[in-house]
């Protein structure tokens, strides 16, 4: 299964994009002790159904600063590969996402950052330039955002991109279309009611800071069913 985490850090009690370090050290040590194997998304998406039953991804949406302050130091410590997909735009930027105020804590992450992360085996993913809703654009600035972020990212850290995370987890089959074209090998977007599962759809779980670890556990199981049958 694929975890879909946005932000790890100490600040916020009531935000949902935030899991505090502590809920994010309890849930993947959870992991580790019910034998669940992580992978790259790569390995993931290459396995048959019958042997990924207990394979693990963990990715990252947005790219906050907290990933590389918090979630990096905790997943290397453990050798735990993982994923983030980058609203390219704001990266090295004092922009900020509207739900958030300050500009030292809600940073978006530097390219420097994203670099010292890649040397070091963390895969970076495309979330597009400005995080819109991609099927609310005309054609040429869809592509725009889809294209030309994974030409950047590319440019930027020397390493291919090979997925995509849709922004709000909107897409038609025109965004799919344009995705297929850019060159990208799968995207992602968090589990919907009787969603088509293609390689362009790729469900993940949203875990959030609102769901504690009862919760947590739930949905890890109930996507664990999922996957078995």
């Amino acid at each position: 299964m694929i975890l879909c985490y946005h932000r790890i850090n100490p600040w916020y009690k009531n935000d949902a994009l935030t899991v505090k370090p502590e809920e994010f050290k309890k849930q993947i040590n959870y992991l580790i002790s019910k034998k669940f194997e992580f992978v790259h998304l790569k390995q993931y998406i290459s396995f048959p159904n019958s042997v990924q039953k207990r394979k693990i991804v963990i990715t990252f949406d947005d790219g906050f600063e907290d990933n590389f302050l918090f979630a990096y130091e905790i997943l290397k410590n453990l050798s735990i590969p993982f994923i983030i997909f980058l609203t390219v735009n704001f990266i090295g930027t004092e922009n900020l996402l509207p739900r958030y105020k300050n500009k030292k804590k809600d940073r978006f992450l530097t390219w420097n950052e994203i670099i010292e992360m890649s040397k070091n085996g963390v895969e970076i993913g495309s979330h597009s330039l400005t995080h819109p809703a991609l099927t609310e654009l005309k054609k040429e600035d869809m592509e725009k955002e889809i294209i030309n972020s994974k030409k950047i990212i590319e440019d930027r850290i020397s390493k291919e991109v090979k997925f995509f995370s849709y922004p709000y987890g909107v897409y038609n089959k025109e965004v799919i279309e344009v995705v297929k074209k850019a060159g990208y090998e799968g995207a992602l977007v968090n589990r919907k009611k009787r969603m088509k599962i293609t390689q362009y759809t790729i469900p993940r779980v949203g875990i959030y800071g609102h769901n504690n670890f009862f919760i947590f556990k739930i949905k890890i199981w109930r996507e664990f069913i999922r996957e078995k049958f």
